[in-house]
């Protein structure tokens, strides 16, 4: 393994514990939603976004009678609003359980203002949100409880 000492030529500077633990500035963004209203749509943190993809996941019983889950992408959209939609400090203004009313209340042409921006600012792409889906599936198999033994 080469060693690096100091700063190599190009790089940016290397982050210590304190820096990588210290509470970083997340980008928000005004979004226009027409009618002369706005929101504002904040990066998630690592928690958040692990959050919102668990969101993703639909608990249900298999033929067996055993709980399992699958990955579905139902109500994507306000899943991932209430999780990035905040004030002008960064403060969410959602719950998580709160996607299926917004779900239901708010037109998709308006949500998809939202989504564009917090699928853009989190760094989430159309080929991010089918490998999502298609990783969590994997790994839930193997957590699931229909591969288990029974008693």
């Amino acid at each position: 393994m080469k060693r690096l000492l100091g700063k190599e030529k190009g790089k940016g500077k290397i982050l210590d514990k304190n820096a990588l633990l210290s509470k970083e500035e997340l980008e928000i963004v005004e979004v226009d939603l027409g009618k002369d209203e706005f929101v504002y749509v904040r990066q998630m943190t690592g928690h958040e976004r692990d959050t919102f993809e668990k969101l993703l996941a639909r608990k249900f019983k298999n033929e067996k009678g055993k709980y399992d889950y699958e990955m579905t992408l139902e109500d994507f959209r306000a899943k991932l609003a209430v999780h990035t939609v905040c004030d002008a400090e960064g403060v969410l203004l959602l719950q998580p359980t709160d996607y299926p009313k917004l779900s239901n209340s708010m037109s998709a042409a308006r949500l998809e203002k939202i989504i564009n921006v917090a699928q853009r600012i989190n760094a989430i792409s159309e080929e991010d949100k089918e490998e999502l889906v298609k990783n969590l599936d994997a790994d839930l198999v193997g957590n699931s409880s229909s591969d288990s033994v029974e008693n």
